[in-house]
Order: C-alpha cells, then structure tokens, then sequence
C-alpha cells in the first residue's frame, strides 16, 4: 500500500510543503488499494528469518504482514508522514508481543534512506513516485541489500487515465490555474523497459518490470474524487484556498460524470508499474 514521502513532496518537478497525510482518508479503499500488495505477496518467497524495510510505510499494515511472512525476521517500515508513522504504531500495539519484538516504525523521508548491505529484502507500495530522482533512490537501495538480497517496487502509472486526465484539464483553466501555479501537469512516467534498462546499469540482476492493470468497481465518478484526495488531488488541494476546495472537488465530479458517461456505477481501471530486481551474491 502506502504511500507517503514527507511533508515536503513533489509536483510538476518542483518541491510543494504539503499538508500532512489522512490515514482514515487514505484507507476508505484499502481492500482496491490492498490488491497490488496482494499480487506481490503472491509471488515473493520469503526464508524464515529475513531482513526487511518498508520504504513508505503509511499506516503500517503492510510491513506487519511481511513480518508475519517471515517468523524469525524483522521489519523496519519507515515514512516521512508523521500521521502515519502515529498510525503505524498504534496498530503494532494492538498486536501481539511476538511480533512487537520483530516490527519497528520510524520517521525517515524516503529519498534519505541510506544503508550498508543491511537488508535481504527492501520493499515500497506507491511511493517512489513521489521521488523525482529514480536512478538515486534505486541506487542507494542497492547499496543497503545484502547480497543475494531482492527489492520489489510497486508505484501508480495511470497518468493518462480518464480521472487523472480530467484533474489536470481543469487544473488548467480559469481561475485554477492561477491559484496553481503550474501544479496542474502530471507526474512523469517511464516504461518497465527504462527501469529495466537502469537496474542493470545500477548491477541488479533478475530484473522483472511490467505493468498491471487493476479494475475497481465504483458506486459513482464522485467515489473516484474521493479516492484521488488522499494522493493525487493532494498538490492541488494543498495549493488552493480552503474555502475553495468543494468548488474544485464539485466542477471535478461534474466533468467526471460526463467522462465517464454515468453518475452511476462503473468500474475505475488503475494502472500499476512493478519492479523487481536482486543484488547477484550467495
């Protein structure tokens, strides 16, 4: 799941403060959200005694289930979001001692992340897309795997999908895009052959790019706003007036109404980008 750099994140290419996370906001679709975490662990072999960091942890739960995966291991989930961090804790208290020995949270930015050879596995759910400098982050991450060690990646790549399209249309015109200032473009995508390409110049091996495509029925075009405030609306949420924000989120739900052809049920099709990729070693 969880996606959450810092307070400090990014859009158009430039850094934007932004607003604290919403853990409640973000999990009112966790089961959709859940799905892409759910196809990884449907093919990441764990040993009984791993190594693990969670980069981007949000509300925790994902770096618990690796943990459990994992019997004798340990689990480091790490988030720039004060909120999370607070939420990620509060769940591990609920949990029993066994695992509360095992599992840790701590406050990091992701782009800060440094370590020697200190993980078997580096694990992070949507949020390398919140880093504008990829080749940094990934090599770093090499560089905190053991050998033999493995990291799985998972982040949005659904830019030009009818929602994400119609935000940035009306990001553009009058009189949003004045109160923007240009944060209406989108974040830039590359294809699974790029990260492939810059895994093996970073020295990974058994390197597995490629995107999935997620299908999440939906009551209404207005649930796919609601979906959108915890992530992608954020930069422009943030930008904006408060006593602006329904007036934005309003004229958007219309125009997705007309997009989508329906103010009725419908399905929100989610494109994902996963990568894989391993430190060669014993």
């Amino acid at each position: 799941m969880l996606v959450s750099v810092a307070l400090a994140t990014y859009a158009a290419g430039q850094a934007t403060l932004m607003a604290d996370w919403d853990p409640e906001l973000y999990n009112r679709f966790r089961r959709y959200r859940a799905e892409p975490v759910g196809h990884i662990l449907s093919r990441l072999k764990l040993s009984d005694d791993e190594k693990i960091i969670d980069l981007g942890c949000g509300s925790g739960e994902n770096t618990l289930e690796l943990a459990r995966r994992s019997p004798r291991g340990s689990a480091l989930g790490v988030d720039g979001s004060p909120a999370m961090i607070e939420a990620a804790r509060k769940l591990l208290d609920s949990e029993p001692a066994e695992l509360k020995r095992r599992v840790s949270f701590e406050l990091l930015d992701v782009p800060e992340f440094r370590a020697d050879r200190a993980y078997s596995l580096i694990f992070s759910n949507a949020t390398f897309q919140w880093i504008p400098d990829h080749r940094a982050l990934f090599a770093a991450c090499f560089e905190a795997l053991r050998p033999g060690g493995t990291i799985v990646v998972q982040m949005p790549a659904n830019e030009t999908e009818t929602a994400k399209m119609e935000i940035g249309r009306l990001a553009r015109e009058s009189p949003w895009n004045t109160m923007l200032g240009g944060r209406e473009r989108a974040f830039h995508e590359e294809p699974p052959e790029f990260y492939a390409a810059m895994l093996t110049k970073l020295g990974y091996d058994r390197i597995d790019c490629y995107h999935l495509t997620f299908h999440h029925p939906m009551d209404r075009p207005a649930d796919v706003v609601q979906w959108y405030r915890s992530t992608g609306l954020r930069p422009f949420l943030d930008a904006l007036p408060e006593d602006r924000h329904d007036e934005f989120l309003d004229q958007l739900t219309t125009r997705l109404n007309a997009a989508y052809g329906t103010s009725g049920p419908m399905t929100f099709d989610f494109k994902r980008l996963f990568i894989w990729g391993r430190r060669p070693g014993s």
